[in-house]
C-alpha cells in the first residue's frame, strides 16, 4: 500500500491558529523590533554631533542612511543563503551581527568616517531581520490571516522605532548619544537565546529532504493530525524550473519583481525622508527639542496602526495590492498637508496620517512581496527587493538634506515625499495577481 501523501502549504493554510504561531509571530516582532530601533536611532544624535563633526545638510543626511548601505548589502544577499541553508541559522546570524557592531559603533565612533564605516557594517545584519523575517513568518500562518498577522510580526519594527525615539529623548539629555548604541547590542543577545527557541520553517525543511523534523512542527500546530504526519509523506509544490535568481527574474515573474523593486525603492524613499528629517523640522518649525523628537515617536506608531489595519482591509475587503494602492494614495494627501500647514495640531494629524499609510503601507508591501514568490526563492525575492529598495532609503535623508539645503524652510522635503508617494501608487498597479506556485495573497 502505498504511503499517503500531504502537502505542506495544504496543512498550514487549514490549520487553525494556535498559540505556537503567536508565539512564531512574536518571536519576528522582536526581531524586526531589534532592527526598527537600531535603524532609527542616528536622528536622535545629529543634534550633538552635527557641529562638532562639521557636517552640512547633505552628510547630515548620509549619517542617518549610512547603515542602509550596508542593509542593502544584507538584504541583497542573505535571501540566496536562507533559500539555501535555512531562515533560521540566518537570522539570528543577523541578530548578532546587528547587536556586536552596534556596541562597537557606541565604544569607536569618534568622527564622521569612523561612525560610516561602523554603521555600513551595522547594516550587513540590520538588512537581514525584516526580510527575512517577514518571508518566515508567512511560511507558517494559514491563508485567510497571513496579511494581518505577517504584518503584526513586522510592525516590530515600528515598535523599536518608538523606542528609538523614547531613548533618543531619555538617554540624551546630556549629548550622551553612545547609550543609545549600548542598548542596541540587545540585538546580540536575543540571537544566542534564539539559537535556542527559534524553529526552522516547515516548508524548507521538506523542500531540503527533512521530513521528519517538518512533522514535529506540524504537529505542533495541528496535534491532532500528529500520528498521521509521522506516517505520510510530507510534500510542497513541484519546485520550479529555476530558483533564487533565476526565478525572481525569469519571464515568470519579471514584472512583477520590476514593479516591487520600484515600489519598495519609492516608499523607503519616503520613510527614511520622513523619519531622518521630521524631528529636526519641527524643532525648526519652533515646536521645541523635546516635541519635535516625538514625532519621530508619532510616525513609528502610527505606522503600527497603519500596518494592522491594512492588513485587515487587505485579507476582508480590497486584497493586499488595492489596499496598498489606498495607502499610498491617501499618503500623497498627508505630506502635502504636511507641506503647507505650519500649526502644531495640523502637523500632528498629518504626520500621523503619513506615518499610517506611508510607513504602515511598507509592510503591507513586504507581505505582498514574501508571497508572490514559491519557497524556493521566497526569501530571495523579499531580500532583493528590500535591497533595491535601501537605495532609495540612502537617497531619502540625503536628498532631503540637500533639498532642505538648496531651497530652505521645512516644506520641499515633504513635497518630495508626496511625488514619491504617488509615483508608489502607479508602480504598486503592476504588481499582478499571485501565479499557482506562489503562495498567500489575492490581487
Amino acid at each position: 500500500m502505498s504511503q499517503p501523501s500531504l502537502d505542506v502549504r495544504t496543512e498550514l493554510d487549514e490549520a487553525p491558529l494556535r498559540p505556537f504561531h503567536w508565539l512564531l509571530v512574536g518571536m519576528v516582532a522582536l526581531a524586526t523590533m531589534a532592527d526598527g530601533y537600531d535603524t532609527f536611532i542616528p536622528p536622535y544624535m545629529i543634534h550633538f554631533v552635527a557641529e562638532p563633526w562639521g557636517l552640512s545638510h547633505a552628510a547630515t543626511g548620509f549619517l542617518v542612511s549610512s547603515g542602509l548601505i550596508g542593509f542593502g548589502i544584507g538584504s541583497l544577499t542573505h535571501g540566496v543563503v536562507a533559500d539555501r541553508i535555512g531562515r533560521r541559522p540566518t537570522l539570528i546570524a543577523g541578530l548578532l551581527v546587528t547587536g556586536v557592531f552596534s556596541v562597537l559603533t557606541g565604544a569607536l565612533a569618534t568622527s564622521f568616517s569612523s561612525f560610516v564605516v561602523l554603521r555600513m557594517l551595522t547594516g550587513l545584519g540590520l538588512g537581514v531581520l525584516l526580510p527575512l523575517g517577514t518571508a518566515y513568518v508567512n511560511e507558517y500562518l494559514p491563508r485567510r490571516v497571513n496579511n494581518r498577522l505577517a504584518a503584526l510580526g513586522g510592525t516590530g519594527f515600528a515598535v523599536g522605532g518608538v523606542l528609538a525615539a523614547v531613548m533618543g529623548v531619555a538617554l540624551t539629555d546630556e549629548g550622551n548619544w553612545r547609550a543609545l548604541y549600548y542598548v542596541g547590542g540587545a540585538a546580540a543577545v536575543l540571537g544566542l537565546v534564539y539559537l535556542v527557541v527559534f524553529p526552522e520553517s516547515a516548508e524548507f525543511l521538506v523542500a531540503k529532504g527533512r521530513p521528519e523534523q517538518a512533522a514535529r512542527l506540524l504537529a505542533r500546530i495541528r496535534p491532532e493530525r500528529a500520528e498521521l504526519y509521522r506516517s505520510a509523506g510530507l510534500t510542497i509544490a513541484a519546485p520550479p524550473p529555476a530558483r533564487d535568481l533565476r526565478l525572481v527574474l525569469g519571464p515568470t515573474y519579471r514584472v512583477r519583481t520590476i514593479a516591487l523593486w520600484a515600489s519598495s525603492f519609492l516608499l523607503l524613499f519616503t520613510v527614511y525622508g520622513l523619519t531622518g528629517w521630521t524631528p529636526q523640522l519641527m524643532i525648526q518649525r519652533g515646536h521645541g527639542f523635546v516635541i519635535g523628537y516625538s514625532f519621530g515617536a508619532i510616525l513609528q506608531v502610527m505606522s503600527i496602526v497603519g500596518a494592522v489595519v491594512g492588513g485587515l482591509v487587505a485579507d476582508r475587503y480590497l486584497g493586499a495590492r488595492r489596499a496598498l494602492m489606498v495607502w499610498c494614495g491617501l499618503g500623497v494627501v498627508s505630506a502635502l498637508v504636511m507641506a503647507f500647514t505650519g500649526g502644531l495640531a495640523s502637523n500632528v494629524i498629518a504626520i500621523g496620517a503619513a506615518g499610517l499609510f506611508l510607513l504602515g503601507g511598507q509592510f503591507l508591501l513586504n507581505n505582498v512581496c514574501a508571497v508572490t514568490y514559491p519557497v524556493q526563492a521566497r526569501g530571495t525575492g523579499e531580500g532583493l527587493m528590500l535591497g533595491v529598495g535601501r537605495a532609495g532609503g540612502i537617497l531619502g535623508p540625503y536628498l532631503g538634506g540637500g533639498l532642505l539645503g538648496a531651497f530652505g524652510g521645512t516644506s520641499v522635503l515633504f513635497v518630495a515625499v508626496a511625488v514619491a508617494a504617488a509615483l508608489a501608487v502607479v508602480s504598486v498597479s503592476f504588481v499582478t495577481a499571485r501565479t499557482p506556485a506562489a503562495q498567500g495573497v489575492t490581487a
